[in-house]
């Protein structure tokens, strides 16, 4: 609702108003909010007014104005080609996004017993852990659960993590070819860890990527668990047909 006598401007109300509902996920992505005209009539303003308001969503990089079709929810919703297993950081990278990451833990632990037993034996006996949350326009996208070797983790800082991805790390620094990796993808229910850092209801569905990254001489160089907010992630992968 506008309120005239604000003294808040009209179209800065309007702004806010179109921003929460965007945020509240009323709008699908790439959804219309209408034309300018549209809009004018249902908020009872002028165009210049609309306009206004538009420009603003415009420079928060919520929308894209089309001319003479419409307003437009810009599509800030990662997608993964799957074509390399990289960090997430360049994958919002790659497609302009704005995004953050935050090292929540950075520690020397024992390797947990609840992992494969493939993956303790190229972890060794202790193991670097770090968890890591990744935000796109201040929400919650992914939350990372990573295991390294101690062989390699030791030469790791919190500061080299909180710049770089993991792979970079390895390449740069520690100057090791990578090689290949395995990743499996499926439906988890949120654990109470998962839903703390990707603020969702415990139990609730989140998109699970489990990761064993390989350097080129075989070794395991990262065992990874990302968890994805559904809303905010998406994979998307070309293959030819088969009848077969």
């Amino acid at each position: 609702m506008i309120d005239k006598n604000s003294s808040v401007p009209m179209y800065r109300q309007i702004a806010d108003a179109l921003k929460a509902d965007i945020v509240a996920g009323k709008y699908d992505a790439n959804g219309n909010l209408g034309t300018h005209t549209q809009l004018a009539e249902n908020y009872g303003v002028s165009l210049i007014t609309i306009r206004k308001a538009m420009k603003i969503l415009e420079d928060e990089q919520l929308v894209d104005v089309k001319q003479g079709k419409g307003t437009f929810v810009r599509n800030n919703i990662p997608q993964d080609t799957l074509n390399s297993l990289t960090g997430i950081s360049n994958i919002l990278s790659s497609q302009h996004i704005l995004s953050q990451q935050e090292v929540k833990t950075f520690e020397f632990i024992p390797v947990p017993k609840r992992l494969d037993e493939d993956v303790r034996a190229g972890l060794g006996e202790r193991c670097l852990h770090i968890e890591r949350v990744h935000t796109v326009e201040q929400s919650p996208a992914a939350y990372a659960d990573i295991y390294l070797p101690i062989s390699f983790g030791k030469f790791f800082t919190k500061a080299d993590v909180e710049k770089g991805t993991i792979y970079q790390i390895y390449k740069n620094k520690l100057h090791i070819e990578l090689g290949n990796g395995r990743q499996i993808i499926s439906a988890a229910p949120a654990s109470r860890k998962v839903a703390k850092w990707l603020q969702v209801s415990q139990q609730s569905p989140v998109l699970l990527a489990q990761r064993r990254a390989y350097s080129r001489d075989g070794q395991l160089i990262e065992y990874m668990e990302m968890y994805y907010e559904y809303r905010h992630y998406s994979f998307e992968i070309q293959q030819r047909l088969s009848a077969d």
